[in-house]
């Protein structure tokens, strides 16, 4: 079975709900869908390339403000289609990775303070981001009625809160740990 390219249907997703330039998708994804998926910028033109000789989008010249025109993207019938064909399917299981684990799985090898310093810096990589779903929490709860979107916006937000605040708890429990194994061999 061929690899599925999810680019494509974060794609579709996008201009399904609006009409966007490839600098715009990539803002999008930056800002709303880099928390639960990556994009490389490399990712994007080709792609874009790609649905359009595949009738999934269309190009329609804009001005945009004062610098060059800039070529937006919109979804055809073709694209919709397809992505609601995608999003009847079931989930591929989810992999996990985290190389900050394998490294503590062991981390008997290496003085503590260098675990406590792994630990530690995982732990303010996803306060920053438990900080920023909070702020997205937020400005959703105050527009949850304005589009039938913003509820869906609003579900991956708190699945994202979650995630974050378990990684915090996860790193407070982890660090009290090595804290009082320390306190042991002294």
């Amino acid at each position: 079975m061929a690899k599925m390219n999810h680019t494509i249907y974060i794609i579709l997703g996008l201009l399904n709900h609006e009409e966007l330039s490839g600098y715009d998708i990539k803002k999008r994804i930056d800002g709303m869908i880099r928390h639960f998926w990556e994009i490389g910028y490399g990712q994007i033109y080709p792609t874009l390339k790609t649905m359009e000789e595949d009738a999934l989008i269309e190009r329609a010249a804009a001005k945009r403000g004062r610098g060059p025109e800039r070529s937006l993207y919109r979804i055809t019938a073709a694209g919709q289609e397809e992505l609601r064909r995608w999003l009847g399917l079931p989930e591929s299981r989810e992999y996990v990775k985290y190389e900050v684990l394998v490294k503590l799985f062991f981390g008997a090898a290496v003085p503590a303070e260098e675990n406590r310093r792994r630990i530690t810096a995982f732990r303010e990589r996803h306060a920053q981001n438990a900080e920023l779903m909070g702020v997205f929490a937020g400005n959703l709860e105050r527009v949850l009625k304005e589009s039938p979107d913003h509820l869906y916006y609003y579900l991956t937000v708190l699945f994202g809160e979650e995630i974050y605040g378990a990684y915090l708890r996860w790193a407070d429990r982890a660090l009290k740990l090595l804290e009082e194994a320390g306190e042991k061999e002294k």
